[in-house]
């Protein structure tokens, strides 16, 4: 069996490659659905083949950091402004909206709650975007560098859902990356907040897939997709150039 310095050494490699194979198994028998919680998961075997309960004791005081106050906040808010950006510019278009605006049932709030895309980030911030940016942080633009591996790594978990229909190309393309970037500010700017960046997923989950998208169907509803993409990316550079591509990020002293 592999040495304990043998994992600490490829510990991002073996966190990245289990994150796939725990999440990505299911997809050719749910019609390309996968398991958010494959990189918690992944995060906990690999933290505990590399620096044991210790490593997990400081992993869970990360995961338990609720002190984010009005970042909880922030969060939604952003999430808000580019989707009611890209719903005033779809109506503008020419497109007509439902009524009554569709809302989601409480079963859905549920299903969102304990199998949505928020149980991603025990992994992916949780686990490793601390050690990339740390990793990165002695370089020119490290964090954003950081960030952008994040991103690809993100872009290519949701692979499967694109193969079977579940979300467009350019979510996993382009939005992907936005969407990074906007969590590792978030991230660094609610000093280390796991919980805040889950709230932020979720509520990306609940106000994008379950109430905004419902809103306009056929042609409109994929040219609302396409809008509220571009203007997530519109923010998204906004933060980076507001922030000298730092995102937040201090080192540690």
């Amino acid at each position: 069996m592999p040495s304990q310095s043998f994992f600490q050494k490829y510990e991002l490699a073996l966190f990245f490659l289990l994150s796939y194979l725990l999440s990505w198994w299911s997809a050719p028998f749910a019609n390309g659905g996968i398991i958010p919680h494959g990189p918690a998961i992944a995060a906990v075997i690999v933290i505990a083949l590399t620096t044991g309960r210790q490593g997990l004791r400081e992993y869970w005081r990360r995961l338990t950091n609720f002190r984010a106050g009005w970042w909880y906040l922030v969060g939604p808010a952003i999430i808000a402004a580019y989707l009611l950006a890209a719903f005033a510019a779809n109506l503008l278009l020419g497109a007509t909206a439902a009524s009554p605006f569709p809302s989601p049932s409480l079963g859905t709030l549920i299903i969102l709650l304990l199998m949505g895309g928020l149980w991603e980030e025990p992994g992916w911030t949780g686990y490793a975007l601390p050690k990339l940016q740390e990793r990165f942080a002695p370089r020119a633009y490290g964090t954003f560098a950081a960030t952008l591996v994040m991103g690809f790594v993100r872009s290519l978990w949701h692979l499967p859902l694109v193969l079977y229909g579940g979300i467009a190309w350019y979510d996993a393309a382009f939005f992907s990356f936005a969407f990074q970037i906007i969590i590792t500010w978030l991230y660094n700017r609610s000093n280390g907040s796991v919980p805040a960046v889950m709230v932020f997923h979720y509520a990306s989950n609940v106000l994008a897939g379950s109430v905004m998208l419902s809103a306009f169907s056929g042609a409109e509803k994929a040219m609302y997709y396409v809008l509220f993409v571009v203007f997530a990316c519109l923010i998204a550079l906004i933060i980076a150039r507001q922030t000298n591509m730092r995102l937040g990020f201090q080192a540690r002293k």
